[in-house]
């Protein structure tokens, strides 16, 4: 499997999105994004300051470092905004399997196709450049708005980890798995993109500029 996780200036190119690999640069734009208390508000996260924002993105740029994550920069094709981030985490080339999560949007966006055009980028780089055979989801059980878009994409809910995650006011979480797999994939994506009106077209492109 092609694991080429660290190609710098890394895109992949959408029509009303763009997913750019985080960097740096990013930090300011992304971190006042986040910065929104209803983005948070049925998660196991709680950020409440412009601070814990930014630490935030900090963690996503430490963990790029890695060989496991790949953490995007969610650009607004019509604006140049950054309008979220996204990541492709828990990557594994010996079992061929990764997780998309850490999504989080302007609520803006919500209710538009930029979380429907996000997922169908994400899962493409998956299962058809890293070629992994399963795909996971793992969301909060209060989070029923993000588990009925990641059911609407065609994903199995598998089961329930129960008392996973605990947020820190102490509310104490259920998570929520869900997966795609590879055979799966092709049905999925007939399905995204009878979504987003883009049957037989090609979706889209992956730009990968070298570092000078």
């Amino acid at each position: 499997m092609n694991m080429s996780l660290m190609d710098v200036g890394m895109k992949l190119k959408g029509h009303t999105i763009d997913l750019v690999l985080l960097e740096p640069e990013h930090k300011e734009e992304l971190a006042a994004v986040l910065n929104d208390d209803a983005i948070w508000e049925f998660t196991w996260r709680k950020i409440t300051t412009l601070e814990q924002a930014q630490a935030l993105v900090d963690e996503a740029l430490l963990e790029r470092l890695g060989d496991s994550q790949l953490p995007f920069a969610v650009i607004e094709r019509s604006t140049g905004l950054i309008v979220g981030t996204t990541r492709i985490a828990s990557i594994s080339g010996g079992h061929r399997h990764a997780e998309i999560g850490y999504s989080w949007l302007t609520p803006r966006v919500w209710r538009t196709s930029v979380n429907t055009e996000c997922k169908r980028l994400l899962l493409d780089y998956c299962f058809e450049h890293l070629h992994t055979l399963r795909v996971q989801f793992s969301i909060s059980h209060y989070n029923i708005r993000s588990q009925r878009a990641v059911e609407r994409l065609g994903a199995l809910k598998e089961g329930v980890l129960r008392q996973a995650r605990i947020k820190p006011d102490g509310t104490v979480h259920d998570v929520v798995v869900y997966s795609i797999l590879a055979s799966e994939w092709p049905a999925v994506k007939e399905r995204l993109d009878g979504y987003l009106g883009l049957n037989n077209i090609r979706y889209q492109d992956i730009e990968k500029r070298m570092s000078i």
